[in-house]
């Protein structure tokens, strides 16, 4: 293996199913790393128990994306938005709503644009579809193990490449 690669990664587009992590800065590191394949216009659907890790997924993915901050969880808040170079990347919590109401807040908003939405309680989200679009699903797997299954709808790898808006070092 070489000296950099990831043990969870199989190649810098493709990730090993399903994922084990065994600490939150392990679960941070798989969304850090997860974050180099989002483009602009993908939505991440969030799947999991409360407590599960979602949130601290959510802050790799942030922390990646250049952003300083840490990012909260939005049980209270709703969306949270943070910046990435050339668009904007949203942290949407669906816990508190019903799933009749979700498309009452204008969330299409947040969804189909050029930006990024990721997605916690998407089951909420009832008749989202968008061909840019991936589910992280995470399920306890012992005190601080997570299992981590990562999909995407069909897109090829050099398209997922070719158009990210990450900040710049």
């Amino acid at each position: 293996m070489a000296k950099n690669k990831k043990p969870y990664m199989t190649d810098i587009n493709t990730f090993k199913q399903p994922i084990l992590t065994s600490s939150p800065d392990e679960t941070r590191e798989l969304g850090a790393a997860f974050a180099r394949l989002l483009k602009k216009g993908d939505i991440v659907f969030l799947k999991g128990d409360l407590g599960s890790g979602k949130t601290t997924f959510t802050q790799g993915v942030v922390s990646a994306f250049g952003n300083k901050g840490f990012a909260r969880s939005s049980s209270f808040i709703l969306v949270n938005e943070y910046d990435a170079e050339d668009c904007k990347l949203y942290h949407l919590d669906l816990y508190r709503l019903n799933p009749s109401s979700v498309w009452d807040i204008g969330i299409e908003e947040y969804l189909y644009g050029e930006n990024i939405a990721l997605i916690e309680w998407a089951d909420r989200l009832e008749g989202a579809q968008n061909d840019n679009h991936w589910n992280v699903e995470i399920e306890y797997a012992g005190d601080e193990t997570r299992k981590i299954k990562i999909e995407r709808t069909s897109r090829c790898h050099a398209e997922l490449v070719s158009a990210s808006c990450h900040k710049k070092d």
